[in-house]
């Protein structure tokens, strides 16, 4: 075997290897090409921007990376983000509590979340019919829970500014225009807590196996179907979560938000290495995968390629060109 044979087989079984090292890698090029060609594509208000632009794809992934990692999929991570925006609303606004508000904007996702789970293993119907009927079940509940209508108040309590305020002191220190925002460290935080989850707990190790051979995981003694519940609990109380983050920082919610977040968490979690087929990913590729489509969206309506409406189409393409890129590189490793 010559020295550039070996070299390929080498960055073959890295990329391989990791699902994290391809799609950094990737976003390092993209995020240097625009740099190039776009004239202040390097400042840190575009930087800041892209990470805020992630508030709320960004949480809603690492929920939905757990799940198809686990062989499964939720539909209805959508309709619970708008959930999960009005209880926080109704709850912290006037006389209630921001810290009651919180714990019932997590929650009641959560549990409508394990509502999809119990659904798929009583059933045993695809997650994906399941939770495209219950999306939109859940759209009508919050429909009704708001009476269509947009919440809006000038009320600011400084919890707002902890769950999503400006980062004054990073902001001050960094200057040029820096405008980070406290959802960067809460969307990290739970990436790094459940990426540990993933690959240091033995229940990590069961979402691999229920997600990769479900089969010999039950030999084995892996309560599938719990495993299953469980991260759709998880992957409901993170939309909920998000519509927190989102109703701090604007103060304002609305039957339509979350609308389409389902389409972009998939989209940066295949782009971030996670496998269709499941028993394959990685939270922080997940999290790599969102600011890469981030990235991608600032630099395309910046440079005026597309119209920033269309960019759904650009994020189709990356779908599917991750999963085939995928796909070729775990053959190859």
């Amino acid at each position: 075997m010559n020295v550039a044979a070996l070299r390929r087989g080498e960055i073959q079984r890295l990329l391989g290897g990791s699902p994290v090292t391809g799609p950094f890698i990737s976003l390092i090029a993209i995020f240097v090409l625009f740099g190039l060609f776009i004239p202040g594509f390097l400042s840190l208000r575009t930087v800041s921007n892209i990470i805020n632009a992630t508030t709320m794809v960004g949480t809603v992934t690492i929920g939905v990376t757990l799940l198809m990692v686990s062989g499964e999929f939720d539909l209805s991570v959508g309709a619970l983000v708008a959930a999960g925006g009005y209880l926080f609303a109704f709850n912290s606004t006037g006389d209630g509590s921001p810290v009651v508000a919180l714990v019932l904007a997590v929650l009641i996702p959560g549990l409508l979340g394990a509502f999809n789970g119990a659904i798929l293993i009583t059933t045993r119907m695809p997650s994906f019919i399941v939770t495209l009927g219950t999306g939109s079940i859940f759209s009508g509940a919050v429909w009704l829970l708001s009476g269509g209508s947009l919440f809006q108040t000038l009320e600011h309590p400084p919890f707002y500014d902890l769950m999503n305020g400006r980062l004054d002191i990073v902001n001050n220190l960094l200057g040029s225009g820096a405008n980070f925002r406290a959802a960067g460290v809460w969307i990290l935080g739970l990436a790094l807590v459940f990426q540990y989850v993933l690959t240091r707990t033995r229940y990590g190790n069961h979402i691999f196996a229920t997600g990769g051979n479900p089969g010999a995981a039950r030999a084995q003694g892996v309560r599938t179907n719990m495993v299953k519940v469980l991260n759709f609990a998880i992957s409901g109380a993170l939309s909920g979560f998000a519509g927190v983050l989102l109703f701090s920082q604007f103060r304002s919610v609305r039957v339509a938000t979350g609308e389409g977040v389902e389409l972009n968490a998939i989209a940066a979690a295949v782009v971030g290495g996670t496998l269709l087929t499941g028993g394959s990913g990685s939270i922080l590729g997940g999290l790599v995968g969102v600011l890469l489509i981030s990235t991608l969206r600032s630099g395309v309506v910046q440079a005026n390629i597309i119209p920033a409406d269309n960019f759904e189409a650009v994020v189709g393409v990356t779908i599917v060109g991750a999963a085939i890129l995928n796909h070729w590189l775990r053959g190859r490793a």
